[in-house]
């Protein structure tokens, strides 16, 4: 019997051992997939004048002739923005992600700009972002985000309307 006792001791020990240390695992698990995808020091606040509104996109080819000058004018005043960039023709996954944009910037009553690739192509935008659609994050006049098509870290921001809000939420404070 008293052979029996450190075994049943040690048996015992064992399970809360095993049991405090999936507890610690799930705790510490959950608390990294809640921190920012990004460092603070790309986080922006847009400009006042983009936040509280109707949730617009505001098309700049229709704002001006001259979107390059329209833009450089928001890049000179130091402009807080985003920018989303669509193909002429949205299909499929494309016009998709199109919509989530869009129901994302009324639920949340954000304006964003908005060009279409062949004009961005003539813009500084290019010089930086390749391929379309991009959501693009200008900060104080500097390009400080945008989501790339073309890479698989950014798939899943793509996909849905929730990975695309986590995105926005963690890049711009509004």
């Amino acid at each position: 019997m008293t052979k029996k006792k450190p075994f049943i001791f040690g048996i015992v020990a064992l399970v809360f051992l095993v049991a405090l240390g999936f507890t610690l695992w799930k705790i510490f698990d959950r608390n990294s997939n809640e921190k920012p995808l990004n460092p603070p020091e790309v986080v922006t606040t847009l400009d006042r004048e983009y936040v509280g509104t109707d949730g617009k996109q505001i098309e700049i080819a229709k704002e001006t002739e001259d979107v390059n000058g329209f833009l450089n004018n928001l890049i000179e005043n130091k402009k807080s923005f985003v920018i989303y960039v669509s193909l002429p023709i949205c299909e499929g996954s494309t016009a998709e992600f199109k919509s989530y944009v869009h129901d994302f910037q009324k639920e949340n009553s954000l304006s964003f700009y908005y060009l279409t690739s062949d004009y961005a192509k003539e813009t500084m935008i290019f010089n930086t972002v390749k391929y379309f659609p991009s959501v693009i994050i200008v900060k104080e006049g500097e390009i400080v985000k945008y989501l790339r098509y073309d890479s698989d870290e950014d798939a899943e921001y793509y996909k849905s309307y929730d990975g695309f809000s986590k995105w926005f939420k963690n890049n711009v404070e509004y």
